[in-house]
């Protein structure tokens, strides 16, 4: 132990004692090494206790028994590179790489590695405007659609425009009443288009919203939630992905493709869509392991945009 490590554990043990008399009988039972210990800083309360460490004796370890050390017996270090390598090579196999993949991370619509991309096209609907569009906008429509899978809110436009004024006040923060607020009756009507799609409508009895997904495969842990499951017969038929973006870039189609194909992937279903709710399109994309199935003039995404 140092000797500012001893004087913090001395100081420590004399603030247990809160009276003189403990202090004196915590004198008689330490053995403090002489010279004097060095005192505290002079405006410190630990100076104002005289320990009187001069008086005490020094220890006397002469009547300790002498510790007999027995020699280690040597041994041939026989350790070799050939050796080192094959015993390096054991310890990497049995502490494979593990990677975890999160594709729910990179969704800005919620509030919280690229793969080979997949070719779908650029959208065919006009550009439209929405006041307020954004993240908030994006996680108020998340929740109607979630609402109505679920069977809480009913598919009519005054109802669905006060739950997403609801929601919007619920999520609204004093920075966000600086910025443009959106639409409460914009986002109804938005969320309404895209319940009124036909692969939507044929699908919805069957749409289980907000499905937690946990899979693995060769070393890659995929962990995520699928905005919602096409489920029958406890077999998953497709996973759905909705998506708020007005003007979505190639890029950011790409990239949610690829987010898409790893809900595909852990849940084995077949095929996915991208439903852009802003755009009333849907995007089909079909799972990277069905693709090996097919014939090679057939190889590649299958997608079909079809705007509302």
């Amino acid at each position: 132990m140092t000797l500012d490590g001893f004087l913090t554990f001395l100081t420590l043990i004399i603030a247990a004692y809160a009276i003189v008399p403990g202090v004196t009988r915590l004198r008689f039972r330490l053995h403090i090494p002489a010279p004097l210990v060095p005192q505290a800083a002079k405006d410190s309360w630990f100076s104002s206790i005289d320990l009187r460490q001069g008086e005490l004796p020094e220890l006397d370890v002469s009547g300790f028994p002498e510790l007999n050390q027995r020699q280690a017996a040597a041994h041939e270090n026989k350790q070799s590179s050939d050796i080192f390598a094959g015993e390096q090579g054991r310890v990497s196999e049995s502490a494979p790489t593990v990677v975890w993949r999160r594709p729910s991370d990179h969704d800005r619509d919620r509030l919280a590695d690229p793969i080979d991309t997949v070719v779908v096209a650029d959208s065919l609907a006009e550009q439209i405007e929405v006041v307020g569009g954004g993240a908030l906008r994006g996680i108020v429509l998340h929740k109607l659609m979630e609402e109505f899978l679920a069977g809480g809110l009913e598919a009519q436009e005054r109802p669905v425009a006060s739950r997403a004024d609801e929601l919007l006040a619920q999520l609204l923060t004093d920075a966000d009443e600086r910025e443009i607020r959106p639409d409460a009756t914009e986002m109804a009507r938005c969320a309404l288009r895209a319940l009124a799609l036909p692969e939507i409508a044929e699908m919805r009895p069957f749409l289980l919203p907000e499905v937690t997904i946990w899979a693995s495969e060769e070393g890659v842990l995929i962990a995520g939630r699928a905005d919602a499951l096409a489920i029958r017969e406890g077999h998953v038929e497709a996973a759905v992905d909705w998506k708020s973006d007005i003007t979505p870039s190639s890029a950011v189609r790409n990239r949610y493709a690829a987010q898409l194909s790893d809900y595909l992937k852990a849940t084995g279903a077949k095929r996915g869509m991208l439903v852009f709710l802003s755009l009333g399109e849907i995007v089909w994309v079909e799972n990277p392991a069905s693709l090996l199935a097919r014939r090679p003039e057939e190889d590649g995404i299958i997608h079909e945009a079809r705007p509302l």
